[in-house]
């Protein structure tokens, strides 16, 4: 093999597999090229931004993209998202980094589903700051029994209703992950915890804008709700004067808060029952 010139052969294969890695490399760079016109057509079709102006943003998206752990064409796919649904390029671009964080700490798999998961808890809590709820939805999802994504896909399919009837991120998020821990089903717990909203403290126009049943056992039960649950919860502890729906001032308490007050005397119920 030394005589037949084998150290040859094998120094021009080397050579042949630097020449592809070259053209596989351009490829490569080809395709990124490409991605990222792509990402900048996409930003152009929902702003009023300038060419040059998208352009100054993108070459921003590399650093962002570093400081968070995702690339930059992610970066700016998902600030075409929030101004989508018409937020400046400035709020887009804030947006965007934090529906990344929230990709990068939860287990969802694409960030399409972290945004639009952080789109509906944001319109439901409109006065808190996306970074701060996905901080609440980090910090319950490593110390108690539900991930993240989990937590995350319940709020998103039910905070609108749990927001309208009253209950704050931090309640909702309680409600989620109590329920969770029993019956393991985020998308059961978030549809449960809508129709149980809706039949303690909702109307019938709300009911049927839900999509929920109104049947004729609610019509006939809905203005007698605050007596019905009195009379289930009256046990030894309360004086046998039951759990009030209402507030001091007539006013239905949130769901939470109604929760909490039955499960209080659930045990005495079930005792007597």
């Amino acid at each position: 093999l030394k005589n037949s010139g084998f150290h040859q052969i094998a120094a021009q294969m080397a050579g042949m597999f630097g020449v592809y890695d070259v053209i596989n490399l351009g490829k490569e760079g080809f395709n990124v090229v490409r991605e990222l016109n792509t990402a900048l057509t996409e930003m152009r079709k929902v702003s009023n931004e300038t060419v040059q102006s998208l352009k100054n943003y993108q070459a921003t998206t590399f650093d962002t993209a570093d400081a968070v752990g995702t690339t930059a064409k992610q970066i700016q796919n998902s600030t075409a998202d929030w101004m989508r649904l018409g937020e400046s390029m400035d709020q887009a671009a804030e947006s965007a980094k934090t529906a990344n964080v929230l990709l990068n700490v939860s287990e969802f798999d694409n960030i399409e589903d972290a945004t639009k998961s952080l789109v509906a808890m944001g319109q439901a809590y409109k006065d808190l700051d996306k970074m701060t709820i996905v901080d609440k939805l980090n910090e319950v999802g490593n110390n108690y029994a539900i991930s993240t994504d989990e937590l995350a896909t319940a709020l998103q399919k039910s905070s609108a209703t749990l927001s309208l009837m009253g209950n704050t991120i931090d309640e909702a998020a309680s409600l989620v992950t109590t329920a969770n821990a029993t019956i393991q089903d985020a998308d059961s717990v978030s549809a449960g915890l809508r129709t149980i909203s809706l039949r303690l403290v909702g109307t019938e126009e709300e009911l049927s804008a839900m999509d929920e049943e109104v049947d004729a056992f609610v019509k006939a039960t809905n203005s007698k709700k605050q007596q019905i649950i009195k009379d289930y919860t009256a046990v030894a502890s309360n004086n046998y004067q039951g759990f009030d729906i209402l507030d001091n001032n007539g006013n239905y308490k949130n769901t939470y808060e109604i929760l909490l007050g039955i499960a209080k005397v659930y045990k005495e119920i079930q005792e007597q029952d």
